[in-house]
């Protein structure tokens, strides 16, 4: 599993050296393709953003002391922003009137050849790469991420296979699951007493594809509800024939 970096916003430069060791140590040096317009450079390197903070307005995002993204509120997510491998400098700051805040800032090196997601939560950062190793033919590969710091622990069932994802708690990612290409409905319970909060119908997994879904939200909450976000990116094709871990739904 590739999911790296949990890091506190609350203290800003242990923040970004947590980001940078973490995500060195997790992160492989993988060849990555967007899912809808792959890149045949295998030293590209890209990071996407999801705003899931539900207590921080908007924000600004630089990277290298440009800025990337302005007004970005919660729900927001970012198209790929190509980054230049090596040393890079990230720097986020929440808008207020007349000035804004640092929220942090830091240099951190980042290996070439990857796409990198970074979610910005409640009181965390939840940083790392997908997962684009090689899939049977046939197949696409999902995980999912509990970004929701309101949320207790859930689970979350997968339609028309045997596949449960349990006890999935904040800040965790879950294991990689590789499924034949097909739509599937997930619903997602709570792990302690089994009612659900949300159900994803139609989820189409495309083969070769790499998914991240990110549970975002607050479950008391109208105007800022649970929910899921789907990121996703391309696999290098090539893999291996091998039999399905799971059947597709419909």
């Amino acid at each position: 599993m590739k999911t790296a970096a949990i890091t506190r916003v609350t203290d800003v430069r242990p923040l970004m050296a947590t980001i940078a060791l973490l995500i060195m140590a997790a992160l492989a040096p993988l060849t990555a393709m967007n899912a809808g317009a792959q890149s045949t450079d295998p030293l590209a390197t890209r990071v996407q953003f999801l705003h899931a903070a539900t207590n921080t307005g908007e924000v600004e995002v630089h990277i290298n002391n440009n800025e990337e993204l302005d007004e970005f509120g919660y729900g927001d997510q970012s198209d790929w922003i190509d980054v230049d491998p090596g040393s890079v400098r990230v720097s986020i700051t929440v808008d207020r009137a007349g000035f804004n805040y640092l929220l942090f800032d830091g240099n951190y090196p980042v290996p070439a050849g990857n796409d990198y997601y970074v979610v910005i939560s409640d009181a965390l950062i939840l940083a790392g790469s997908f997962d684009t190793s090689p899939v049977a033919a046939g197949n696409g590969r999902v995980q999912v991420t509990h970004a929701s710091a309101d949320t207790p622990a859930v689970n979350i069932i997968v339609s028309g296979t045997d596949t449960t994802i349990s006890d999935l708690s904040y800040p965790k990612s879950s294991d990689p699951l590789e499924l034949p290409a097909g739509t599937y409905d997930l619903d997602i319970q709570l792990a302690e007493t089994g009612d659900s909060l949300a159900t994803v119908t139609g989820f189409t997994v495309a083969e070769n594809t790499s998914y991240q879904l990110v549970a975002i939200g607050d479950p008391t909450s109208e105007e800022k509800p649970f929910e899921v976000k789907v990121m996703e990116t391309g696999i290098t094709e090539g893999a291996p024939v091998a039999s399905p871990v799971a059947t597709p739904a419909g």
